[in-house]
């Protein structure tokens, strides 16, 4: 579930210009393969001057099953036999191209970037969807993962190909383009996978078992509009009459391959989507990571499952995320813990696909086109590298990543970073933080509160919409919460990495199904709330396992399966541990600041409520043996 729809189904409703806006941004970003980013290190690589338009082939490639794929080829204008070009692949989910009766659809940005710098561009109908043949059995499905090795081969034997392709894409196209590198083709050369989902179980779809709700309604609406699942098209209802008045879906096909017979073989194709796999309905019914009903599944198409591969295929990999794009961040270094292979990693403060300046302690704003490009050249460095010259990867391991309240830019080949040691904060009586364990026990009751959520634009939002990351002072909301505060710091703080919550929590009523949210947040002396980070658990998945059992790529994160043989339901009235993983950050604490950490028992705006009635309550004890603790990757 990997993208752009709008908010919950019930607010879209209620204030319809607000949904129908992001209903719009659906398809607004899927087409541009462009990056945005806020200024960074220099990147290398000048931008490209003006060229002419690029030559434009759409066809078939038949894969080895019979299964055909439609896809458009664009070489440089002049491009002839022997040209040598390296070649970009993006296989697409939400249509490669648009066309209008009569018109065979634009050349897209993306297409005019990268030929403009010497490179051929291939973009892909995912089997499944566009003009595709094929059905999908899962998101997306083993065989759609696959397709890439023989597009990549068929790539090479172009009379204008040097023989290497760079797979890329942005948020589902990101995935194809990490699946890509687990295939182990040998003509697939590097791999820049942009806001993707390492993980769609926990780092989009239930982070922490819990589901994120009521961001899927217009998503799923918008998948069967561009399959036609059903026979949902346009006209079927008000809220696909809106979708496609504001996405330009009106009127609009996928393009057809070239031909006159084109036409009648995008209508024979899409014939076969109308039977595909609903991803929201999977999303809604997997509650566990080892859901399956018959092929689907969450470990089908998922990159967490198939590091072994990755690795083995060596593929070089450049990827970027947000620090609050859902979970894409915690995904970046799970990849980076995980795989030996070359990485060059970014995390910054973007919102999903790096459109938005996404720094909490600064307002929110599209990037301007010179931050665009210069996130650009980043790829194209990359690319020029490894897709163009040939160079054999070298091992280099870096991330680089911002720090709120502070706007640099670090460099580390190692996670955590150099000189990380965990600061552990004590919850105690009158909800206070410290780095002492106080001495006499005691208990704050915590009742969940329906109307206590991060806002329209939150992490969560961004994924699926594409809009903005915003978080306005949080004090107002807070008042509602469980919130544990330091003392004004003596010293600046650099927290930068993946922190932790253990809460010693007693369920009263309405809490053996009930779920945590904790925010780690900053206090200005000025007593403004900053959002920070968070993590939530469905207490149902509770339960911890052996270390041992943890997969290697989930190091940075409390073993944990979700499976459904470790889920119980929560005691009443004995208290229990439990332990909740945050969201990694980096962010700076200056003198005078202080650290706060609150306890919800919901999260309306962005996740489903547990229990479903919205009635629990909670003891959470702190000091003597009843130890609530917040623990911080504090540097330097």
């Amino acid at each position: 579930m990997n993208r752009r729809t709008a908010h919950r189904t019930s607010r879209a409703t209620a204030a319809p210009a607000a949904a129908r806006r992001r209903l719009a941004a659906v398809l607004a970003a899927t087409a541009a393969l462009t990056l945005a980013a806020v200024p960074g290190p220099a990147a290398a690589a000048a931008a490209p001057q003006e060229a002419a338009d690029p030559q434009l082939q759409s066809r078939y490639i038949t894969m080895p099953d019979g299964v055909r794929i439609a896809v458009d080829v664009y070489v440089p204008a002049g491009t002839a036999p022997g040209a040598d070009l390296p070649t970009v692949l993006s296989v697409q989910r939400y249509w490669r191209a648009r066309a209008q009766a009569g018109r065979s659809g634009d050349i897209t940005e993306a297409a005019r970037r990268w030929t403009a710098r010497g490179y051929a561009y291939v973009a892909a109908d995912l089997r499944g969807t566009g003009a595709s043949f094929g059905t999908l059995t899962s998101e997306p499905s083993d065989e759609a993962a696959a397709d890439a090795g023989p597009l990549s081969d068929w790539i090479a034997a172009q009379p204008w190909s040097n023989g290497r392709v760079g797979t890329t894409g942005d948020s589902y196209g990101g995935n194809t383009a990490m699946l890509a590198a687990s295939l182990g083709n040998h003509h697939i050369a590097a791999a820049a996978p942009i806001s993707y989902d390492f993980d769609s179980y926990e780092d989009l779809a239930r982070p922490g078992g819990v589901l994120i709700e009521p961001r899927l309604g217009p998503y799923a609406t918008l998948l069967r509009v561009l399959d036609g699942t059903g026979g949902t098209t346009c006209e079927t209802d008000e809220e696909t009459r809106k979708l496609c008045d504001l996405a330009g879906l009106r009127g609009v096909t996928p393009r057809p391959v070239d031909g006159a017979d084109g036409p009648a073989l995008l209508a024979a194709a899409r014939a076969e989507h109308v039977d595909n796999v609903n991803q929201t309905e999977m999303a809604r019914a997997g509650t566990h990571r080892d859901y399956r009903d018959g092929l689907k599944a969450w470990k089908t198409g998922s990159i967490a499952e198939r590091t072994e591969a990755i690795e083995a295929g060596g593929v070089p990999v450049f990827t970027m995320a947000g620090w609050l794009d859902a979970g894409t961040a915690n995904g970046v270094l799970s990849q980076f813990s995980a795989l030996s292979n070359t990485q060059d990693d970014w995390i910054g403060p973007w919102n999903h696909s790096a459109t938005w300046f996404a720094d909490p302690f600064r307002p929110a704003r599209p990037f301007t086109t010179a931050e665009r490009e210069e996130n650009d050249r980043r790829v194209v460095a990359f690319f020029d590298h490894y897709v163009r010259d040939g160079a054999r990867p070298d091992g280099r391991r870096r991330v680089h990543y911002y720090t709120f309240n502070e706007g640099t830019w670090r460099t580390t080949d190692r996670w955590p970073v150099a000189g990380t040691r965990t600061r552990r904060l004590h919850l105690g009586q009158d909800h206070t933080l410290d780095r002492r364990r106080p001495d006499r026990a005691d208990t704050d009751r915590l009742v969940l509160d329906p109307t206590a959520g991060t806002g329209e634009f939150d992490r969560w939002n961004t994924n699926l919409a594409g809009d903005q990351v915003s978080y306005p002072d949080r004090a107002a909301v807070d008042a509602k919460l469980l919130s544990y505060t330091t003392a004004p710091l003596t010293e600046d703080t650099r927290v930068t990495g993946n922190g932790k919550v253990t809460l010693d929590v007693t369920g009263l009523a309405g809490s053996d199904r009930g779920a945590l949210h904790v925010y780690l947040e900053h206090v200005a002396p000025d007593g403004r709330v900053t959002y920070l980070t968070e993590g939530q658990l469905a207490l149902t998945e509770r339960a911890v396992a052996d270390r041992d059992d943890n997969p290697d790529w989930r190091r940075l994160r409390t073993p944990r399966t979700y499976a459904a043989a470790d889920s119980a339901p929560f005691p009443q009235g004995r208290a229990q541990r439990v332990v909740i993983d945050l969201q990694p950050v980096s962010a700076l604490f200056r003198a005078g600041d202080r650290i706060r950490l609150s306890v919800a028992a919901a999260n309306p705006d962005s996740f489903e409520l547990l229990p479903a009635d919205g009635q629990a309550a909670y003891l959470i004890g702190h000091g003597g043996g009843r130890a609530s603790t917040l623990d911080l990757p504090v540097v330097g």
